[in-house]
C-alpha cells in the first residue's frame, strides 16, 4: 500500500475526506493550522485602562465589604449573647437531668438490694418455722391430752372444688 493510499484510508476511518492538491494530501478539521496564529502582542491602551479601573473598583468594594463584615452592631452582639445564654441554659438542664437519672438509678439499685435482703430473710424465717413444728408431737398431744380421735368412714364427706381455691358454706353439712 502506498503512502497516499494509507493517508486516504486513515482519513476515511476518521470520517474525513482527503483533499489532494497535486502531490500533497491534507485533512481539514481541528488539526488544521490557522493562518493568523500569532497573537496580538500590543493590546489597546484604552482596554488596559478600563480593565485596571474595574479591578480597582472591585478591590475597593471588597475592602469596604470586609470592613463592614468585621464590625459588629449592637443587634448582632445582642443576638450572639442571647444565643450563648440559651445554649448555656440547655447544657445546664441537660447536666441536671443526667444527674437526676444517675441518682434515681442508684436509688433503684439500693431498693432492689433491700428487697432481695427481705426476700432472703422471709425465706429463712419460713424454713425456721417449718422446721420448728413437730407434727408427730402435735398428733400425740391431740390424741392423748385432748381426747381427739380419727374420723370413721361414715363421718368423711368428699366434695369437689371447681376452679376456686376456697368454698363458701351457706348451711350445715348434713349428717347423712
Amino acid at each position: 500500500m502506498s503512502r497516499q493510499q494509507a493517508k486516504t484510508s486513515y482519513s476515511r476511518q476518521q470520517g474525513r475526506k482527503p483533499h489532494t492538491d497535486r502531490n500533497r494530501a491534507y485533512i481539514e478539521g481541528n488539526t488544521v493550522r490557522k493562518l493568523d496564529a500569532v497573537p496580538n502582542r500590543y493590546p489597546d491602551v484604552h482596554e488596559e485602562r478600563e480593565r485596571k479601573e474595574k479591578e480597582r473598583r472591585a478591590n475597593r468594594a471588597a475592602k469596604h465589604n470586609r470592613q463592614r463584615a468585621m464590625q459588629m452592631g449592637p443587634g448582632y452582639v445582642l443576638f450572639l449573647t442571647a444565643a450563648v445564654c440559651v445554649t448555656l441554659g440547655v447544657c445546664l438542664i441537660y447536666v441536671q437531668l443526667q444527674s437526676d437519672i444517675n441518682g434515681r438509678m442508684k436509688h433503684i439499685a439500693s431498693l432492689e438490694s433491700e428487697m432481695l435482703d427481705l426476700k432472703t430473710g422471709n425465706e429463712a424465717t419460713l424454713r425456721r418455722i417449718e422446721t420448728s413444728v413437730n407434727l408427730e408431737e402435735i398428733r400425740s398431744k391431740a390424741l392423748n391430752e385432748m381426747g381427739m380421735v380419727y374420723p370413721t368412714k361414715d363421718q368423711i364427706i368428699y366434695y369437689d372444688v371447681d376452679l376456686n381455691d376456697y368454698m363458701n358454706q351457706y348451711q350445715d353439712i348434713p349428717a347423712k
